[in-house]
């Protein structure tokens, strides 16, 4: 391993939480977190394990931006 690799690891083992959740724990939650987002709510206070599953998994951090992208999408093609 490199020495990026190792200090990424070590960042991931220092911001491990008591109670994470896993990959499909957060897909389930993710649509209600990605609308949340989006209308200017906070969803960070109401789901701080989602938001701590996202720091450090980057395939739910893609699949919430694709999400994104499509609320944006469907907001534009609405005339919102």
């Amino acid at each position: 391993m490199s020495n990026p690799q190792i200090h990424q690891l070590l960042k991931f083992i220092v911001e491990t939480e008591d109670c994470e959740i896993s990959c499909n724990e957060c897909y389930d939650l993710l649509d209600s977190y990605a609308e949340m987002l989006f209308s200017g709510e906070d969803p960070d206070q109401l789901m701080p394990n989602v938001k701590q599953h996202l720091k450090h998994c980057f395939c739910c951090e893609h699949e919430l931006e694709a999400l994104m992208v499509m609320l944006k999408e469907i907001a534009a093609s609405s005339g919102s």
